[in-house]
């Protein structure tokens, strides 16, 4: 997303402790379902979950490899909310993996206004259209009959649950939505491109040229 407000997250010690004991009581309390009356059917909800860090760099990649094939300078890419855990070089783009691996971002910005629209468009797409179609993929390798079969092998179950979780992360971010932060708000992936499209023509440039001019810009 262009724009997204500083990523807070947990700072304090007391609220660390509180998202390590509420992630550690979620645990908890996925384990002890499973092991009510375990049927294999049951893992289905632990392998969505499992794949959704995974995915989440699926997406990101999507919006940076589809910002970087239209000429866009790729300077960033986030994984993750909070506080920063690691950080390393891939070629010369910086990535960074934050604490709790729920979002992330990219920060990327264009060259130059040529086809800007249709580009930003693209950009946003990339994220959840690369979701859905890895979804896509799983589908024609399986075929629907064996991917939507109920079943008892696990080995099915994680796949089935693979392709669910792209499908529906990827749905889920086309559905336009923006949250407020004190500092701006943050558009999502299905609003930024309806923005990118039909924002009026001056407002429009005028956001592309302060971006041109900011080097440091960030975008999700």
């Amino acid at each position: 997303m262009y724009d997204p407000s500083p990523q807070r997250g947990p700072q304090t010690p007391g609220e660390k402790l509180f998202v390590r004991l509420l992630v550690m009581g979620l645990v908890c309390f996925l384990l002890v379902e499973l092991a009510q009356d375990f049927t294999p059917v049951k893992l289905s909800v632990l392998f969505f979950f499992l794949f959704w860090c995974p995915l989440l760099v699926l997406h990101e990649a999507g919006h940076a490899l589809m910002a970087a094939g239209l000429g866009w300078s790729v300077e960033q890419i986030v994984i993750g909310m909070g506080e920063p855990l690691k950080q390393f070089k891939l070629g010369a783009v910086d990535v960074e993996w934050r604490m709790l691996p729920i979002e992330g971002f990219v920060r990327c910005r264009p060259k130059n206004l040529e086809l800007s629209r249709l580009k930003n468009a693209l950009v946003y797409f990339a994220g959840p259209g690369i979701q859905i179609a890895f979804a896509g993929l799983i589908l024609l390798a399986l075929g629907p009959e064996q991917l939507l079969q109920r079943s008892n092998e696990i080995r099915l179950i994680a796949v089935q649950a693979l392709a669910a979780a792209s499908f529906v992360s990827g749905v889920i971010n086309l559905i336009p939505f923006s949250a407020e932060t004190p500092d701006r708000k943050i558009v999502n992936d299905g609003l930024g491109i309806l923005l990118a499209l039909f924002t009026p023509k001056e407002q429009y440039l005028a956001q592309m040229r302060a971006m041109l001019a900011e080097p440091h810009e960030q975008q999700r």
